[in-house]
């Protein structure tokens, strides 16, 4: 693979045991540690910055009383949550409001989600102990509703994004190292295609976001990269961020990515030769 002069700069050691989901609102990023129980909050120096101020802005750390498994913005504004088997509602100083359970397999939980312009969730069932084919996609039209099942057969299901017309739900299966592609016809998903196997590329796909230009950006768990695919799938480019466990992006403005990451499963050397990993990352991408 061809280098690439584009650099991840650390911005906050937020110390993540894993870094999740991170949703960018107004001038400021919230992502999730879920093992640790913590809601993460970090208030951008980026314009101070800009203004020849040095500042790297400020972290919040919210104690949460249970796992907040992903985050995403909603039309109006709200933050919303995964629980183990339900959507929240999640205030700015982390207080829960949850909404109605899902009937869940046994074994499994929630994991990562999106929302769409209607004001819709999706979320993504996994096995606790990674079992293949017990995953599935949940969805529920608002926080008021239980979520339904729409599709299983998945491995772990991570990140996910809908199209900019609504009309198709990307969605990550980590386990099988695939990204796919769904037919959305209301609440309702069609049957799935391959947009990428990520064949000969470093480590398994986790976390995904879109591109204002429809490409997509995807966390490399293992890879201590993250790498762009064009619309049809095809590899465009990578970026390496100096931590094993990319865990997830997430766009805070056009060009500018935001990258967590994940201290879990590490030894202490690789700690050690690694410290930015749990880390929030910035990269500033190339104006086209």
């Amino acid at each position: 693979m061809a280098e690439n002069s584009i650099v991840a700069r650390l911005v906050c050691d937020a110390g993540a045991a894993i870094g999740e989901s991170p949703a960018w609102q107004g001038d400021s990023a919230w992502w999730t540690d879920p093992v640790s129980r913590r809601l993460l909050h970090w208030i951008d120096g980026h314009t101070a910055r800009q203004t020849g101020a040095d500042s790297n802005g400020h972290l919040e750390s919210i104690a949460m009383p249970s796992s907040v498994w992903s985050l995403a913005s909603l039309p109006d504004g709200t933050l919303a949550g995964a629980l183990d088997d339900r959507f929240c509602s999640l205030s700015p100083s982390g207080e829960i409001a949850a909404g109605p359970a899902a009937t869940i397999d046994a074994g499994c939980r929630f994991n990562d989600m999106t929302t769409d312009a209607n004001g819709g969730l999706w979320v993504g069932m996994m096995h606790r102990g990674i079992l293949a084919t017990r995953g599935a996609i949940f969805y529920a039209p608002s926080l008021n509703e239980a979520p339904k099942r729409v599709a299983s057969g998945l491995g772990v299901p991570n990140g996910m994004k809908l199209s900019a017309d609504g009309r198709t739900l990307f969605v990550v299966d980590t386990l099988e190292r695939t990204l796919l592609a769904y037919p959305v016809d209301g609440g309702m998903l069609g049957e799935p295609v391959i947009v990428s196997d990520f064949l000969g590329l470093a480590g398994k796909p986790d976390g995904m976001t879109l591109a204002p230009d429809g490409t997509f950006w995807v966390a490399m768990w293992g890879g201590s990269s993250v790498v762009q695919l064009a619309r049809d799938g095809a590899y465009l480019q990578r970026i390496d961020v100096p931590a094993p466990h990319i865990s997830s992006v997430c766009f805070a403005g056009p060009n500018r990515l935001l990258v967590t990451t994940s201290r879990m499963r590490l030894s202490p050397q690789a700690l050690l030769d690694h410290p930015g990993s749990g880390a929030l990352f910035e990269i500033l991408l190339e104006c086209p």
